[in-house]
């Protein structure tokens, strides 16, 4: 186990805390988490900085919602965003870098 497999995630109404293998823990809001998405969608428009300027405005209009998470073999997590986007598979080292950038360590 690397220390970017997530191990568990602890799902509120509008952020969530992800806890990695080497003990790491983070709260991480979903609007960060979704605009961070990679999915063949989402992701070009995050190419250059004010591409990703404009997609992080246009994120952070969505009315924040709880999606559903699902599995994704031993490597990641589909979200599926009650507001849009659900095809994006969120690989745990993708989390991490996610979580390191824009969450809150606990």
């Amino acid at each position: 186990m690397t220390s970017d497999t997530l191990t568990d995630l602890e799902r509120s109404d509008e952020d969530c805390v992800l806890r990695f293998a080497d003990g790491a823990a983070f709260r991480v809001s979903y609007l960060s988490i979704r605009s961070r998405c990679q999915c063949a969608k989402c992701k070009p428009r995050q190419e250059n900085q004010q591409r990703l300027i404009e997609f992080e405005e246009e994120v952070a209009r969505l009315r924040v919602e709880k999606p559903r998470a699902e599995p994704v073999g031993r490597y990641g997590i589909r979200f599926d965003w009650p507001s849009g986007c659900s095809s994006g598979i969120h690989s745990f080292r993708h989390l991490r870098s996610v979580a390191e950038d824009l969450g809150s360590a606990l």
